[in-house]
């Protein structure tokens, strides 16, 4: 008579994984939302009102992204997607340079050590910040070395 024990517990234990993915899911999106999507229109809006650049940003499931173009060039794309860590979901940059024929793609996290933070710890700010050190890159392209 165990075994259903064992099998009733298998199909509910199962039902609270899915539950728990729906969960992160759910607190990623709100993320997004809430923290990275007005990070980036912020930015967007201070590249084409006072830097004449074009500047959108587009929300898609489960990412946020700002494209930045200068004379009909791409100069960078900056994305804001999941990542997945043991704990959970987290936020990590992907990145695409402009670098005359070709584009770099770069990737990082918000914070030094993704394994130990909640998704709430990550601030527009630290967004922010890790947009301008890779568009200082853009247009120092010197800077390379100091994203990798």
């Amino acid at each position: 008579m165990a075994d259903w024990r064992n099998e009733l517990s298998g199909i509910l234990g199962g039902k609270a994984r899915a539950t728990r993915a729906e969960q992160e899911n759910a607190q990623f999106e709100a993320f997004l939302d809430t923290v990275a999507l007005p990070a980036l229109n912020e930015v967007a809006e201070e590249l084409i009102g006072k830097h004449g650049r074009d500047a959108q940003v587009r929300r898609a499931p489960a990412s946020v992204t700002l494209s930045v173009r200068a004379a009909e060039v791409e100069e960078i794309s900056f994305r804001v997607m999941k990542h997945f860590v043991q704990t959970g979901i987290l936020p990590r940059a992907e990145v695409r340079i402009n670098r005359g024929t070709r584009l770099v793609k770069y990737e990082c996290m918000f914070k030094d050590d993704p394994q130990n933070y909640p998704i709430a710890e990550v601030t527009p700010q630290e967004i922010i910040a890790v947009f301008i050190k890779y568009y200082r890159m853009v247009m120092d392209p010197g800077q390379a070395s100091a994203a990798d």
